[in-house]
């Protein structure tokens, strides 16, 4: 089978970027079939891309290599050194690059919290560090192109994971935020809102069946609007009317039929959202 990698990145599709990326991971791994899973996550925001990360990976064959790049600390990679402030005190540490090997796949982006969901306790962190491995003039502002496609090339091509550079040990790990059971109500909030305005929340369909009996009926509130029932197809709400459903993720979301949820209910990425069982 061809080299698959995956391709998750803020830069957009106006510019040329994601373009030269492939350009220069098909130099080193000429057979690689190259997935674009999104270049659509919103500037520098890293929780949206380690959300995206982590409802697209599973549903990739092993051996897969996934390239997250949303990376506000580009220019940077030493973990250790620390900008001198203009008052003289320390400034924010420098984010390093860094490689994950998992034990089925692979994956490379800046040590920034993007890989959060590839970092289980027996995956193993590398920091990528041997210049072998890089484009040879490394850019300030541009290390899609000199470091990570190159790195994501060579992985696919077989080269050692180990051959990138030294063990991390201590890699940065995003805390997201989790529902809360207070009585008999499920305090959670939304945590993505997709292309269509649906509402994903942190309530997962798991929570609720271990939390409320399977003949329950449940009453979804979000700011002033309540939801009387859950659904198991978008079809069982009037046209312009707010339903909620387990979604693909198996999460629970909030959708407007036809419409937009996120406009129709004034939603936002935060904002609190109680399942309680009747």
């Amino acid at each position: 089978m061809r080299p698959i990698i995956t391709l998750t990145t803020d830069f957009g599709i106006n510019d040329p970027f994601v373009g030269i990326m492939k350009g220069v991971i098909l130099n080193i791994a000429p057979s690689a079939e190259i997935v674009d899973i999104t270049h659509s996550i919103e500037p520098q925001n890293i929780h949206q891309a380690a959300l995206i990360l982590n409802a697209t990976y599973p549903w990739f064959p092993r051996k897969t290599v996934h390239v997250v790049i949303v990376d506000p600390g580009v220019g940077g990679n030493n973990p250790t050194e620390k900008k001198a402030s203009k008052t003289g005190g320390p400034g924010p540490v420098i984010r390093r690059a860094m490689l994950v090997k998992s034990k089925y796949q692979t994956f490379i982006g800046p040590d920034n919290g993007v890989l959060t969901s590839a970092l289980y306790p027996d995956s193993r962190a590398y920091e990528i560090t041997n210049k072998k491995y890089f484009l040879n003039n490394v850019s300030n502002t541009f290390h899609g192109r000199d470091v990570f496609a190159p790195c994501a090339g060579w992985i696919a091509s077989g080269i050692a994971h180990a051959k990138m550079g030294p063990r991390v040990l201590k890699p940065v790990c995003l805390d997201f935020p989790q529902p809360q059971l207070k009585g008999t109500t499920l305090q959670g909030e939304v945590i993505h809102i997709d292309h269509f305005g649906n509402l994903t929340t942190n309530i997962s369909d798991e929570l609720i069946r271990e939390t409320f009996p399977t003949s329950a009926t449940m009453t979804l509130q979000i700011g002033r609007r309540r939801i009387n029932e859950l659904v198991t197809g978008y079809y069982q709400v009037k046209v312009g009317q707010p339903g909620a459903i387990i979604n693909s993720w198996n999460q629970l979301e909030i959708f407007c039929r036809e419409d937009n949820a996120q406009k129709v209910l004034k939603a936002r990425i935060g904002q609190a959202v109680t399942l309680k069982a009747n």
